[in-house]
């Protein structure tokens, strides 16, 4: 891969109109960071503040900065980048929102910067650079795309059993018993879980009895087999290694560095 142009954060003036009959034998990626009219696939759309998109070599580009200034990022690239598209499921001249706009940004600002400075091994620094960008945007649609498919319904039903499962903390749930509790099979649940609030249900699990766990200690009237079998462990080195893999020391490192009264 090679690039020809990258600019962060380029400016231009409000009614700015960019008409290219073709790119030639480049890929172009736009990340717009103010709303423009933009002529994709036969038909124009309305890209919002934050909208991605990628064209192939010797597609048609066209877009009209008609309500405000224009403020984008933008790379102009060499090689071949079909491969990596397709295998992340990604579309040319597409739209897509990455949940995060300044990581797209401060990636192309770091691409940007080393094509100016040219330090040693800067090429493939700005490839991997590439790749951390390109897979970033395939997981922001692979996530925007399950979301997409949660109603509201959905949605407060796994609310209301997420209160559930932290009041049971004790209890040892599986991820198959969660899902069993909403009636889904256990990798659809996870799916859903996972979109709707970022973790893991297995991982947002353990956290919630590590913190119950924190809280019972900082009360020192427990050892910590004690604390390990309020926090529903059978095994109390079971518990200590979990208890370290999540805070970073073990139990009794935990009492000895953070009084009781410390927000953890």
């Amino acid at each position: 891969m090679h690039f020809l142009k990258v600019k962060a954060l380029w400016p231009e003036k409000k009614g700015f109109h960019l008409v290219r009959k073709t790119i030639g034998n480049e890929y172009i990626f736009l990340h717009l960071l103010s709303p423009v009219k933009i002529f994709l696939n036969g038909q124009w759309h309305f890209a919002k503040e934050g909208a991605c998109v990628l064209y192939d070599r010797h597609s048609y580009q066209e877009f009209i900065a008609q309500e405000r200034e224009l403020l984008h990022d933008y790379f102009h690239l060499s090689g071949d980048l079909t491969e990596t598209v397709e295998r992340l499921g990604l579309s040319f001249s597409t739209l897509y929102y990455p949940q995060n706009n300044d990581k797209i940004t401060s990636i192309i600002q770091q691409i940007e910067q080393e094509q100016l400075k040219k330090n040693d091994y800067y090429e493939d620094f700005c490839t991997l650079k590439l790749t951390e960008l390109m897979i970033y945007l395939a997981r922001s649609a692979k996530n925007a795309s399950l979301s997409c498919n949660i109603d509201s319904n959905t949605y407060n039903r796994f609310v209301r059993l997420r209160h559930d499962i932290h009041t049971k903390f004790d209890s040892n749930l599986t991820v198959e018993e969660m899902a069993a509790m909403v009636n889904l099979s256990p990798s659809r649940f996870h799916s859903i879980y996972k979109s709707i609030f970022g973790i893991s249900p297995k991982k947002d699990y353990l956290n919630i009895r590590i913190e119950h766990a924190k809280t019972i200690l900082q009360q020192r009237k427990y050892s910590v087999a004690q604390v390990a079998m309020m926090s529903g462990y059978s095994n109390q080195y079971h518990f200590i290694r979990q208890f370290k893999d999540v805070v970073g020391v073990t139990p009794g490192k935990f009492l000895k560095n953070y009084s009781p009264d410390e927000e953890n």
